[in-house]
């Protein structure tokens, strides 16, 4: 028995255990409905309804991740829970080769502390950072196919075995078509077939193939579906002006994402134990800079030094683990205690950090259970949430269902697309989110207001939802007055109770 449980399966397995045994407490506990987290409702839904990514919806992200969701919902029905459960699945793989990776170059004990730590800072999260309800299925995707690709790299450099590099190549595939933040690692493994383990001509394109592969599937579904060389033109266009735009600056230098000594010493300051894991892209730097040539000696530690210097590029200089930089935080971990013990860091300092930050993140999501206290009981499921998002919610839910046709098209402003896929009511697929960044600086005034004007919604819903960290707060009182306007002169005001105004257009 005691051979078994130090065995990589006996580890594996107490894992999977405690990740079930946590799961009743945090189920449908996570998200954040009104913010993000229903646009990964939504969007799915309506490529089921037959409408077409980029054509016919925008999207900020890469499209593997609607389209794999919709074909999950397909199968399993368009629930809350659908896609919820595949995304525990995907959770539970990401903590899976977060272990297989660790365990190629450290102890079985410390690789487990690494994954279980993993599951309470990334997996039971309860806010928009989280892998099993993300603020986009996308990056969650991308993490799981990341690491798959990395680890079969890793394999890859320790054997003569190409269908590592080839799976390595799939998945690295996968997860570019998900998310942009793993554009270097196609490089990575280029150097690798190249110099590191030569594959060979005939293995280079084909593990070249097998990396565009996901792309070319993808696309191909879309193209299928009527979409076209201009629709990506347009789409793309925009996301351009979405990663320039000033307001988006503004977003992410409050959360240290973009290097901003004020605000990063604001964050510094909050808590001792997450500004150190802030530092840790930095620190790992400096490490993989002072003992190069101690690193480089280890090809397979080489090779995951790059990767992971790469993937948490964006977090550079501060990994917000309260943030997006959470999904970064394994990978960054993982090569801090590698970098560590392969420079002869004592293991108990190591081990008691670690053991610190398992109480940290297990103490601090079980805590943040109290605050996902309303229940939001639904046809297509329930789900637990804050209760001042739960109230909007269900206000606006219930006009819905009560007041409009199936066939109505609600337009719910600045965001919150979870209530259409609730009352399976259209929105804007376009303008399904119109916060400042998306209003000001990607679309424009002008651009919304024609849309609307020449395809007007039959209700608007606009809820008190603050901004305040794209710097405009209220919709219609602090940015997009002039649309505000407008659909006070052409709509009648219906309802407007907890600060929720609902407006119906003027019979003609």
């Amino acid at each position: 028995m005691s051979k078994f449980l130090k065995s990589d399966f006996g580890y594996i397995s107490i894992l999977i255990i405690l990740f079930l045994c946590f799961l009743p407490a945090f189920f449908m506990h996570q998200g954040l409905l009104l913010i993000d987290t229903g646009r990964e409702f939504y969007i799915p839904s309506r490529i089921l309804a037959g409408e077409a990514l980029f054509k016919d919806i925008f999207i900020i992200y890469g499209p593997f991740s609607y389209l794999f969701n919709a074909f999950i919902m397909k199968i399993f029905g368009q629930s809350l829970y659908s896609i919820y459960i595949a995304g525990l699945f995907n959770s539970l793989l990401i903590i899976l080769f977060i272990y297989l990776i660790s365990a190629q170059f450290i102890k079985k004990n410390l690789s487990f502390l690494i994954a279980l730590i993993s599951i309470f800072s990334l997996v039971y999260n309860t806010f928009l950072y989280n892998s099993n309800l993300p603020y986009t299925y996308a990056i969650s995707y991308a993490l799981s196919f990341f690491l798959i690709s990395v680890f079969c790299l890793i394999k890859y450099t320790k054997s003569d075995n190409i269908l590592f590099a080839r799976i390595a190549a799939i998945f690295g595939g996968l997860s570019l078509i998900c998310k942009y933040e793993f554009l270097i690692l196609p490089f990575i493994m280029l150097y690798v077939l190249l110099f590191i383990k030569p594959a060979g001509v005939k293995n280079l394109l084909l593990s070249a193939l097998l990396f565009l592969s996901p792309s070319l599937l993808c696309f191909t579904l879309i193209f299928l579906q009527g979409a076209d060389v201009n629709n990506l033109f347009v789409n793309f266009s925009l996301l351009y002006k979405l990663i320039t735009a000033p307001s988006l600056n503004i977003f992410f230098s409050k959360f240290g994402i973009f290097f901003n000594p004020e605000n990063i010493l604001f964050l510094l300051g909050n808590n001792f134990l997450l500004s150190a894991v802030g530092l840790l892209p930095i620190i790992n730097l400096l490490m993989f800079i002072f003992f190069f040539k101690k690193i480089y000696s280890d090809k397979p530690l080489f090779i995951f030094t790059l990767c992971a210097i790469s993937a948490c590029l964006k977090s550079f200089f501060f990994l917000n683990v309260n943030h997006m930089g959470n999904f970064f935080f394994p990978i960054c971990l993982m090569l801090t205690v590698f970098l560590a013990i392969k420079i002869k860091f004592p293991d108990n300092i190591i081990k008691i950090t670690l053991i610190a930050l398992f109480i940290f993140f297990c103490s601090s999501d079980l805590n943040s259970l109290k605050y996902k206290n309303y229940m939001l009981n639904t046809p297509k499921g329930t789900i637990y949430t804050f209760k001042k998002d739960g109230k909007m919610i269900k206000q606006a839910y219930d006009f819905i269902i009560n007041n409009t046709n199936t066939d109505d098209k609600v337009c719910i402003l600045p965001e919150g697309v979870i209530i259409n896929f609730l009352t399976e009511r259209t929105a804007d697929n376009f303008f399904y989110n119109l916060i400042p960044l998306l209003y000001d600086d990607v679309f424009g005034e002008n651009f919304v207001i024609d849309r609307f004007s020449s395809n007007p919604p039959t209700y608007f819903i606009i809820l008190p939802i603050d901004n305040i960290e794209y710097g405009k707060r209220f919709f219609g009182h602090d940015y997009a007055q002039k649309l505000y306007k407008i659909i006070k002169n052409n709509y009648n005001l219906i309802e407007n109770k907890n600060n929720i105004q609902i407006f119906k257009k003027k019979e003609v």
